[in-house]
């Protein structure tokens, strides 16, 4: 490949790299005190996008979500997998209520309700502890 083959190969509508998006929305995140968790999870985002690992932005998501939420009480993570279990428990209870569903199908879905009804009070309670304890991911000042 000759120079001149490799200038025209090189993008240069995106200046300093590819990367540099990505670097200056870092930046901006943490210039604008964003949520340590949020920033991790924008970069394992931008890390699925440019790996084509489908999936691995959610796998980081849930393993912050257990061990920052639910082992060491974070608040926000256990605030936004309160709001997931919150979401699915509805969307069961709006098909309990509207579906065609056998008896059996019903006492099952009921069921299951009844677990995210529970799950969602255990993770209300854990949400109250953090506020108590004040548990923080921010890096103290």
């Amino acid at each position: 490949m000759t120079e001149n083959d490799q200038e025209q190969k090189t993008d240069l509508s995106t200046p300093h790299g590819q990367q540099q998006k990505i670097k200056m929305d870092l930046l901006g995140m943490i210039q604008g005190a964003e949520n340590p968790f949020d920033i991790i999870y924008r970069l394992a985002q931008y890390l699925e996008h440019v790996s084509a690992e489908t999936g691995y932005a959610q796998h980081i998501l849930e393993n912050m979500r257990t061990v920052y939420g639910l082992t060491l009480g974070d608040k926000k993570l256990l605030t936004d997998e309160l709001r997931d279990v919150e979401n699915r428990e509805k969307r069961m209870q709006d098909a309990y209520d509207h579906g065609d569903f056998s008896d059996e199908e019903k006492q099952r879905i009921n069921s299951a309700i009844v677990l995210h009804k529970k799950n969602e009070a255990r993770l209300q309670t854990r949400i109250h502890q953090a506020e108590i304890e004040g548990t923080s991911p921010y890096a103290k000042k």
